[in-house]
């Protein structure tokens, strides 16, 4: 009888094994993530908030080249952790950021194979996160990821935010769709000729739940892994993490120990509140530098609009291929006259596109291999002369290193340029990559993809490197953010969306497509879009009937510089078009570093309302937008001091302003505010506003 106890008790003890579930909750209690193990060995987790469920059972796990870490674990053991602290930001949206969260360590062997993984989950209280990490390990020394198994099984077919994932590109129109359409590409327009996916986005994608649940699904800390894209599985709302492959098939290459970027799921009650959130960063590893007095903050202007809308040519002869008819715009007199400018309105940094040989080499493409040295100047361009005249009048001029994605050459000669940038006196370079990388011209192949672990690899050497020189960055063509500033603080902003050029070749970017952006792209990270058009019908092309625009008013421009976070906007118009505009004042007064930011109001693709505090003060300012939509919001001064008195310059769109018909007209306003008062704001269709609270 005792035997057939032990023996009951033993099979019990089993089973409770092999059904192995653990909670993690965040230190509010509002968010927790539940991992289980089944009778299968097949780990699975699930989110819900306040009770909630939003993702049901969704499988984790691996496909490598030689084993799949699908099934078949074992729980070994686990801990509980918790942290609390805060750090301070370089620069950013906050000056300081608290760090709260509890944390889960699974430590898993895989019974058949003998392989040891851990999982590490930490629940915020404005999120959840997980990644997997491989120990030193005897029967896991260097391996390659096949497929990531990971899922995002989502309990209901709920609203999404989301654009085609691309293997190369992020510059997509984004759309609004349940959940169980992302990637749809009969429903939305999908450019097959290009490399977006079916059935496929990308990420940062938000998904509004209900009223009151709004969330995000995106990753962090990716330097050394494929960037992720979600595949819609067509099972229901299930989503599954896709990653960019080598050419060769492998996803990603690896040795032990080895971890994998955070998976992310930002949870708000409000989309402002994904906006408010820090999750992103404070699963990055802290500042890598010893010093960062080196890096600051500050506009600039430059030699580019004027290139996008056909007033001047990158190149001097040809360009893609096709002779030009217009002057070569980055010559030594042009940019003598933008430095002018520049000193004039306290502007640091001119950005210099095409003053490099190279532009006319380039055969009907952005493609091109060899054909850039980065260190050669045009003829009609003497770059030692306009340093030495920048620096005369107190002003830089801001590098453009456009690569091609040529990263056989270019990374060779990073420290070359480098130096050679900083002993010009130059501290920013803009580096682009259009183009396919590696692309050989005589067997007309390409080697990698943009968003891969090459890639990935790449931007970090690149960004170190450049830290050794004093030097900060500008990306554009990028792989995604995911946070990584707070760990390389000389990374200032990158592109990686249709941003502002698009309005100038295109059939341009809607009136909604700036008040989704806060709420998708830029929750990764600082985004470099260019704002501060002033003309918003441009000149004509002479290869198309089209009529080029911009579909927004001034002061929606003007608010770009509060919601289109970065902490080095461009002022990006021509120097002419701001020339005696009133408009124009706001632009040269903003900041761009901040204490604490705070979102008013916020519904995604409708409108969007944010406060900044500048760092070291007591200012304030205010940016708001609106889509296609004329409203009016009603919003309380609370945010500002108690015991201080502010004047508000407010710069609003006229009674009769519109995108469309009348964008260009607007209407400055003073008046003394404090923080009891409440203000009115009215939005034009297409409209914003920009307030500047200056303490008294």
């Amino acid at each position: 009888m005792k035997n057939l106890f032990l023996f009951a008790l033993l099979l019990l003890l089993l089973a409770c094994q092999q059904n192995t579930k653990t909670n993690l909750s965040s230190p509010d209690n509002s968010n927790t993530i539940t991992f289980e193990i089944d009778q299968s060995g097949i780990l699975s987790y699930a989110v819900k908030s306040n009770e909630q469920e939003f993702i049901a059972k969704s499988v984790m796990g691996f496909d490598l080249k030689t084993q799949s870490l699908k099934d078949d674990f074992t729980l070994l053991n686990y801990e509980y952790k918790t942290h609390d602290s805060s750090w301070k930001t370089v620069w950013g949206q906050k000056e300081e950021v608290r760090n709260h969260y509890n944390e889960l360590i699974i430590h898993l062997q895989q019974k058949n194979s003998g392989i040891f993984i851990d999982v590490i989950a930490r629940a915020f209280n404005d999120g959840v996160a997980f990644r997997y990490v491989f120990s030193k390990q005897g029967k896991l020394q260097d391996f390659i990821i096949m497929d990531e198994l990971t899922e995002f099984n989502f309990a209901g077919d709920y609203k999404a935010w989301w654009n085609f994932a691309d293997y190369d590109n992020y510059e997509k129109v984004y759309y609004n769709s349940p959940v169980s359409e992302i990637g749809d590409s009969i429903k939305y327009e999908r450019r097959p000729d290009k490399e977006e996916r079916a059935n496929m986005a990308n990420t940062p994608t938000t998904i509004e739940v209900n009223e009151n649940l709004v969330v995000s699904i995106h990753e962090a800390d990716l330097t050394d892994y494929a960037g992720m894209n979600l595949l819609n599985t067509k099972e229901g709302q299930k989503l599954k993490a896709h990653l960019t492959p080598w050419r060769n098939g492998d996803l990603v290459r690896a040795s032990t120990p080895f971890k994998s970027p955070w998976r992310t799921i930002q949870i708000s009650e409000t989309a402002g509140g994904l906006v408010e959130s820090d999750m992103i960063m404070n699963l990055n590893p802290p500042v890598a530098y010893e010093t960062t007095d080196w890096i600051e903050t500050y506009k600039y202007i430059g030699i580019w609009w004027e290139l996008h809308i056909g007033k001047s040519a990158w190149a001097e002869k040809t360009q893609f291929g096709k002779p030009i008819n217009r002057p070569h715009g980055a010559n030594t007199k042009n940019a003598k006259y933008h430095i002018d400018f520049a000193a004039k309105n306290n502007i640091p940094d001119v950005l210099i596109e095409g003053w490099d040989k190279g532009w006319d080499d380039m055969e009907g493409s952005w493609t091109g291999y060899g054909i850039f040295d980065w260190k050669t100047p045009t003829d009609d361009f003497d770059i030692e002369e306009v340093c030495a005249y920048a620096k005369s009048k107190g002003v830089r001029m801001m590098m453009y290193h456009e690569t091609i994605s040529d990263i056989d050459h270019y990374e060779p000669a990073m420290d070359t340029l480098f130096k050679m940038c900083r002993d010009l006196g130059i501290k920013t370079i803009k580096v682009g990559y259009t183009g396919d990388v590696n692309y050989d011209y005589d067997t007309k192949t390409y080697r990698q993809h943009h968003h891969g672990q090459y890639m990935v690899r790449h931007y970090k050497k690149m960004v170190q490197k450049a830290a050794e020189y004093e030097l900060l960055i500008v990306n554009h063509e990028p792989i995604k953010f995911t946070g990584e500033q707070r760990t390389y603080p000389n990374l200032m902003a990158r592109e990686g969306v249709r941003g502002q050029e698009y309005n100038a070749w295109s059939k341009g970017n809607s009136p909604e497509h700036g008040v989704v952006l806060p709420f998708t792209r830029i929750l990764g990270g600082p985004i470099d879009f260019t704002p501060g058009i002033f003309k918003m019908l441009l000149p004509p092309k002479d290869w198309s009937k089209e009529k080029f625009r911009v579909r927004t008013t001034i002061c929606k421009q003007l608010a770009y510089y509060l919601t289109m976070y970065s902490p080095m906007p461009m002022a990006a118009d021509l120097p002419e078009n701001y020339e005696g505009n009133a408009a124009f004042q706001f632009i040269k007064d903003v900041p761009t570093n901040w204490s604490d930011s705070k979102v008013l109001n916020s519904k995604i693709g409708d409108y969007y309302t944010v406060v900044r505090q500048e760092r070291g003060t007591d200012n304030w300012y205010l940016g708001s937008i609106s889509d296609e939509n004329g409203r009016t919001l009603n919003i309380d001064l609370s945010f500002l001091s108690s015991d201080k008195q502010y004047e508000a310059s407010i710069y609003a769109d006229s009674e009769d302003a519109h995108w469309e018909d009348n964008p260009e007209v607007f209407v400055i306003t003073k008046k003394k505010v404090s923080s009891k008062d409440k203000l009115e704001l009215i939005l034009a269709p297409g409209g914003g506003q920009a307030i500047q609270f200056k303490a008294l």
